[in-house]
């Protein structure tokens, strides 16, 4: 595996984390370190990292918020 490759997912524990429990993502940036990129994009659409993941869980604490609030109100 490239060295740049190697250094970057050592000093992010989350990569290597991931790369435990989707051991074939070592094959294929073994073979081919230019898949680097889509190794990050599927690792943040696994784990829920994406913007739009952020903005739905936004949306959602912001709508838990507002309940108790409205709760709150009416007693």
């Amino acid at each position: 595996m490239d060295q740049s490759v190697l250094k970057i997912i050592y000093n992010n524990p989350t990569y290597l984390n991931y790369l435990r429990y989707h051991p074939k993502w070592y094959m294929i940036l073994e073979k081919n370190p230019s898949y680097f990129k889509e190794f990050e994009i599927e690792l943040k659409k696994d784990l829920k990292l994406t913007m739009y993941d952020k903005i739905e869980n936004l949306k959602k604490q912001i709508n838990f918020v507002n309940g108790i609030i409205k709760y709150l109100n009416t007693n």
